[in-house]
């Protein structure tokens, strides 16, 4: 479909926009090339790469440059952030999304690193982390044990944890949806298992077992954690920790979650449109980001 010329100009005004509020105005420049040297767009079906072209002709580059993406990749070869910021729109692309959509999560994505965007967020009661407590990037995953989403994502996250061991923590965080039977009893008794030190052993019996989550199941799973099952009956029938559980959902509704799972680095949203089959893969880009971002509260200058 052939674009028209006023969608063109709100495109370009987007990513004017977004450069100049992040790093300050510039002359754009495109060289029009629809190439993008470095840049592998080999699994891209044409259409997909007929958007990537599109995005990168019209996008700026977030570097702090005033060129387009394209243009930035052609003619400023020291930029660091232009090939990372390609393959994210290569990436994009592959998950069949317009070149408008495209444009908007790059924006979204982009503005989520500014410090005033990010949410603070309070894991003082909700520890161990999964990984290295002292890991300097810290996700915080908020989730129910029985929703089928959670339930995907859970072995692709914890797999990154584990593999970038010393760089990022996972915390949990119960948000446990109303609707869902015996979501509330399961989240209790995860933080029943956080006060008794045996979270994670916990936390994976419930997610192992969404279906099963009778009180009598609780109790066999607390007794294979390590825990007395007579503590957790008494823990489910007095509500025991469910302020610490309604303060995790509303800290989450106030830091602008949409559904479960939402993660946050850091404080910022990680909300492009990924299932958990690409997940991993954009854990690793946006991990990347993350630390650069962090040296400097800004791109790494050439």
């Amino acid at each position: 479909m052939v674009r028209s010329f006023p969608s063109i100009l709100v495109a370009l005004a987007r990513g004017l926009v977004a450069a100049a509020l992040l790093f300050g105005s510039g002359a754009a420049e495109d060289t029009g090339e629809p190439s993008l040297p470095g840049i592998d767009t080999s699994e891209l079906t044409p259409a997909q790469l007929e958007v990537v072209k599109r995005v990168a002709r019209e996008s700026f580059c977030f570097c702090g440059c005033p060129h387009t993406l394209a243009g930035c990749l052609h003619g400023h070869a020291t930029c660091k952030h232009a090939p990372r910021m390609a393959a994210l729109v290569v990436r994009l692309a592959a998950l069949n999304l317009s070149a408008e959509d495209l444009e908007r999560a790059l924006l979204d994505y982009y503005a989520g690193f500014d410090r005033a965007k990010r949410a603070k967020l309070d894991v003082r009661a909700f520890g161990p982390p999964l990984g290295q407590p002292d890991a300097p990037v810290t996700i915080v995953e908020f989730s129910d044990f029985t929703c089928p989403f959670c339930q995907a994502l859970r072995p692709e996250l914890e797999r990154f944890v584990r593999d970038h061991e010393g760089r990022v923590k996972l915390y949990y965080k119960p948000f446990p949806i109303a609707s869902h039977p015996r979501a509330r009893e399961a989240a209790i008794a995860g933080e029943w298992a956080r006060d008794g030190g045996f979270f994670w052993k916990m936390h994976d019996e419930l997610f192992e077992h969404p279906h099963a989550l009778s009180d009598a199941d609780l109790a066999s799973y607390a007794s294979d954690a390590g825990g007395n099952p007579e503590d957790l009956a008494a823990a489910l029938a007095k509500g025991r920790n469910e302020d610490r559980i309604l303060a995790s959902q509303a800290e989450a509704r106030a830091a602008g979650l949409r559904g479960t799972p939402t993660l946050y680095l850091d404080g910022r949203r990680f909300d492009l449109p990924v299932g958990p089959a690409q997940m991993y893969e954009f854990l690793e880009a946006t991990l990347v980001d993350e630390e650069e971002w962090t040296r400097h509260q800004r791109w790494d200058p050439d």
